[in-house]
């Protein structure tokens, strides 16, 4: 070997040495970049388990929204079939109590009709026993009046007889009767026959009270006839002493004017005299 050769030989070694030191950081960083794909691969084999894994639950998940979807559809139509039979049975239950509505409407007016004729004829039922009470109550209140016109004036008559004392009432029996009541003491006053006795004893005891009763029977004779047959006498204080139609009572003087009227009397309507009145003169 020469010395050329042995120069280029060191020069290799050298160059050598130096590529070698070089290099070794290199193989350091490729050491490092190897470790790093090792990594990486594993990352990459996780996130391929991992994808794997994702695409799974995709999958799963997938079905889960189709079945889901499904069922969704299927509840869907399920409805809208229920739906749509309970539409048409509301319909038809509407139809039905619209009917049954229409008929009892149909019902209630009918019977509101019979009601109504039943109520109007209740009502004329009742208008004419209403009437036909007013009548009666009219017929009522005609013989009330009537009592009350007649029958007060015999109660109050009556009354006045039964104050008498019974001298007087036994001195009267024989044109009152016993007149233990109104019927019996009525009976007796109103006959003709007694009214001229009865105005006799009057004029001898010219009471008050027994010339109020004769004043009494006077006025039921003369209702007793459809043409009064009597007129009362109408002698007045003042009028000047007429022997033709007054008589004097035991007290009065013999000449003079009229000052007391103790007993009017009485004439035929249409004739002469029957009783003359009792004055007192002054």
């Amino acid at each position: 070997m020469n010395f050329d050769d042995v120069e280029h030989f060191c020069e290799g070694i050298l160059a050598g040495l130096r590529a070698r030191k070089e290099i070794e950081p290199l193989r350091e960083k490729v050491s490092e970049l190897e470790g790093k794909i090792t990594d990486l691969v594993g990352e990459r084999d996780n996130l391929a388990a991992e994808n794997k894994s994702l695409l799974q639950q995709v999958d799963r998940l997938t079905d889960e929204r189709d079945n889901f979807k499904n069922q969704l559809e299927t509840a869907q139509n399920d409805f809208n079939r229920r739906e749509e039979n309970l539409r048409e049975e509301f319909n038809r239950e509407f139809d039905k109590a619209k009917q049954r509505i229409l008929d009892m409407q149909e019902d209630f007016r009918e019977q509101l009709d019979e009601q109504r004729d039943d109520f109007n004829r209740q009502l004329a039922e009742r208008q004419a026993e209403l009437n036909a009470a007013d009548k009666a109550r009219q017929a009522a209140e005609t013989t009330a009046k009537f009592y009350r016109e007649t029958y007060s004036e015999l109660d109050d008559a009556y009354k006045i007889y039964s104050t008498l004392d019974n001298n007087t009432r036994f001195e009267l029996a024989g044109i009152f009767g016993a007149g233990d009541n109104a019927a019996g003491f009525f009976s007796g006053a109103i006959q003709e026959s007694h009214l001229a006795s009865f105005w006799d004893y009057v004029s001898r005891h010219p009471e008050d009270n027994l010339v109020r009763l004769f004043d009494f029977c006077f006025e039921m004779v003369n209702r007793g006839f459809r043409e009064p047959p009597y007129a009362r006498l109408d002698i007045e204080v003042g009028d000047y002493f007429d022997a033709d139609l007054m008589r004097r009572t035991s007290q009065s003087r013999q000449m003079g004017k009229v000052s007391r009227v103790a007993l009017q009397g009485y004439r035929y309507l249409q004739g002469s005299v029957v009783k003359k009145s009792v004055v007192e003169l002054a």
